[in-house]
């Protein structure tokens, strides 16, 4: 069953007691078994208190928290554009962290924990339009934000993704967008090597990636061709599991399963402002215009159980898709949130 908790509710992530962070109005909102239970003022300005309560504008503007990870129980760091932040809870306070160069920002945190050969820590990768491919760097937070790894000139546009694979005992980068930049990195010795181990084809292009006992699970974010969630076995071999109906952005795990979401998205190699101002024609490898949302695992397999319509706006005001909370889920519940579509657009969902 699917339904809707709250309006205009982003989840945002997990803490370790299993309580979700979720962001509203200018608010951290905590919640506990789907109910609310306490809340932390986190902006008091107009744009996100007043001018973001209308989802068209809270779109356009980019407002909001976007990538979100957990430090523990009292504390979480996130980024608002290209500026890094801590919020702790007990204290009730916000404090801006570092400011990251060129307009960079992180597509998504990882927690890196009991893995041998790398300290614990939270990490990201650069991430931008980047079309010149100038150097991208990794990024580390111990007790402080760092820069452990650079990609050099004419490498990759960006990092999609950093993984723990506690199974190698490694992390796995995955960049894009286009030729060579498509690729999936081995790295090791605490962020001294990263080998590049696939690449120059759309099928090593993702965001979303799982480790698994029999290698990594991941599925493609190319809107120009066909997208599979795919296995890549021990020996760098990739094996299609399934095909889906769109690329795929967002991704979450909750219980034993895995849930993700497709994105309805223009081609992306041709993108300009005045292309996303007035451009609705989806990428060729976006089937139909809904984002689909498929639930499943390894072993069961993946079916949708959901999808909703993108709405008339065009591109500037952000793809269709479906967004979920970051961190591990213990529950069998699963939360999302639709965004730029036609019926819960920005709307914080439960599927039970």
């Amino acid at each position: 069953m699917i339904k809707r908790i709250a309006k205009n509710c982003s989840p945002l992530c997990f803490l370790p007691s299993g309580d979700l962070v979720c962001y509203q109005h200018g608010k951290l909102i905590i919640l506990r078994n789907g109910r609310r239970v306490t809340e932390y003022t986190l902006f008091a300005n107009k744009r996100e208190t007043l001018i973001g309560r209308f989802n068209i504008l809270f779109r356009l503007l980019r407002l909001g928290v976007r990538a979100v990870e957990p430090i523990d129980e009292e504390r979480i760091v996130m980024s608002v554009g290209n500026q890094l932040y801590k919020y702790d809870f007990s204290s009730q306070t916000l404090s801006a962290e570092y400011l990251v160069d060129n307009g960079v920002r992180p597509l998504i945190f990882t927690t890196v924990k009991g893995i041998m050969g790398f300290e614990d820590c939270i990490c990201f990768g650069g991430y931008r339009g980047n079309k010149d491919k100038e150097p991208i760097h990794i990024y580390k937070r111990t007790d402080k934000w760092e820069i452990v790894y650079t990609f050099e000139q004419g490498t990759i546009n960006h990092i999609h993704n950093i993984v723990a694979d506690p199974y190698r005992n490694c992390l796995w980068a995955f960049s894009g967008d286009f030729d060579e930049a498509s690729a999936i990195w081995k790295i090791t010795d605490n962020f001294k090597t990263v080998e590049r181990v696939l690449y120059n084809d759309q099928k090593f292009r993702g965001c979303v990636v799982f480790p698994v006992k029999e290698g990594l699970l991941y599925a493609t974010d190319a809107p120009f061709t066909p997208n599979y969630i795919y296995l890549m076995k021990e020996d760098m071999s990739v094996v299609t599991i399934c095909e889906i109906d769109g690329s795929c952005i967002y991704g979450c795990q909750f219980g034993d399963k895995i849930a993700l979401s497709t994105t309805v998205e223009p081609d992306g190699r041709y993108n300009s402002t005045m292309n996303l101002l007035i451009n609705r024609k989806r990428g060729a490898g976006i089937k139909d215009m809904y984002s689909h949302l498929y639930i499943g695992n390894l072993s069961e397999g993946f079916k949708e159980v959901y999808k909703e319509k993108k709405d008339l706006w065009p591109y500037l005001f952000q793809f269709g898709t479906i967004r979920f909370p970051y961190g591990y889920n213990t529950t069998d519940k699963l939360f999302f949130q639709p965004v730029a579509t036609n019926k819960y657009d920005l709307d914080l969902m439960i599927f039970e």
